[in-house]
């Protein structure tokens, strides 16, 4: 994509093309959709470009920030999987969001801007060119976003790396009741199975279900404003409290 073909870019969905685009005011947030594009600093009716692998290419009246906000109506927890992941793992910039074999990455920073983002998930192949970033998804659909910031295989790779974590997860809470997950893996993403940086050598970190639920119970409660002297001491009733609801006296 370095010399684009003409004909070919005239496919690619971006903010500039819009005109023959409807605005659709009842879309029900769900994980078939493949991109979306922010265009709520323009004069266009709407605020947001939204690319469907079953709707196709419509306009949405709320902001890519409302739409990925209302993820929690899916899987009714959000984005707090992932808070804990990047908090755990301390990946500090651009949280995606992450629920099993389904992910979405924000171009740049989300938590007070209107980013673009991507479904990882739906992805057949990519390229970053620049400041810019091709997308091709498995329906067909070539998207071209934004990508001031960082380098995108570099940005792929953490969120798989959390992909793989969320799938780990499910996986052993599931396990541990006689069933098996099963999923589809994404073969683009492949190469990252054997990855031996850092990131996925601690991995194992996650291999016991106890200590998961510690931690996660954990960082649960440090967001819950527990501040002051008694933090610890506040903490640790806590603890105490949600062990005593898991026995039976």
């Amino acid at each position: 994509m370095n010399e684009p073909n003409l004909e070919v870019m005239s496919k690619v969905i971006s903010k500039g093309k819009t005109s023959l685009l409807k605005l659709c005011e009842n879309f029900k947030v769900d994980y078939k959709i493949e991109a979306l594009l922010d265009i709520s600093d323009t004069a266009i009716p709407g605020n947001t470009i939204v690319v469907h692998a079953e709707l196709d290419t419509f306009i949405d009246p709320r902001t890519t920030k409302q739409i990925m906000n209302e993820m929690y109506l899916i899987n009714g927890i959000g984005f707090a999987m992932t808070k804990f992941l990047v908090d755990f793992y301390g990946i500090t910039h651009y949280t995606p969001f992450v629920y099993g074999d389904v992910a979405y990455m924000p171009m740049t920073g989300a938590s007070r801007n209107n980013a673009d983002w991507i479904a990882v998930h739906f992805l057949e192949c990519y390229e970053q060119v620049e400041k810019k970033a091709y997308f091709v998804t498995k329906s067909g659909h070539k998207i071209q976003l934004g990508f001031p910031r960082g380098i995108l295989e570099r940005r792929l790779h953490n969120v798989y790396f959390l992909m793989k974590c969320s799938l780990r997860i499910l996986g052993m809470m599931i396990n541990i009741g006689s069933c098996h997950l099963e999923y589809e893996c994404n073969k683009l993403f492949s190469m990252y199975d054997r990855c031996r940086c850092d990131l996925h050598s601690r991995i194992c970190l996650l291999n016991s279900l106890p200590m998961f639920y510690w931690n996660l119970i954990e960082f649960m409660l440090m967001n819950q404003g527990i501040e002051g002297l008694g933090q610890n001491e506040t903490k640790k009733y806590y603890h105490q409290n949600l062990t005593r609801i898991k026995k039976l006296y």
